[in-house]
C-alpha cells in the first residue's frame, strides 16, 4: 500500500493557487484537504487499482498515478474553473556557441 502524499506539499500548492484551506492528517492515515467550501480525502488506493492515491469528495472519486496528478486531480476538484496545462518534460538543448546561436 503506498504511503500518504506529503502534507506540506499540498499545503504549499493551496496557497499557489491561491485557494484558502487547512491540510492534515486523519488519525487514520489519509489526508483531509479543507478548501473552497469542499472537503476532500486523499488515501492510498486499494489493492489491485492502478492507482497510487484516491481523492474523495462526497460521493465522487477519482484515482491518482503519481504526485503531479494527484496536484491535478486535488486542483480540478478544488478549482474546476482552472484551465489546467499539461506538463511536458523534454531533453535540455544543446549549450550556446561562442556567439550566443544555440
Amino acid at each position: 500500500m503506498s504511503a500518504a502524499p506529503p502534507l506540506p506539499l499540498l499545503a504549499e500548492s493551496l496557497r499557489a493557487w491561491r485557494i484558502a484551506g487547512e491540510v492534515r492528517a486523519a488519525a487514520d492515515g489519509a489526508v483531509l484537504v479543507r478548501a473552497g467550501g469542499q472537503r476532500l480525502r486523499i488515501q492510498p488506493a486499494p489493492p489491485g487499482l492502478p492507482f497510487r492515491w484516491m481523492v474523495a469528495s462526497g460521493t465522487r472519486r477519482r484515482g491518482a498515478t503519481s504526485v503531479s496528478s494527484l496536484l491535478r486531480v486535488v486542483r480540478a476538484m478544488l478549482d474546476p474553473d482552472h484551465a489546467g496545462s499539461r506538463l511536458r518534460i523534454a531533453a535540455p538543448l544543446p549549450p550556446a556557441d561562442a556567439e550566443g546561436a544555440p
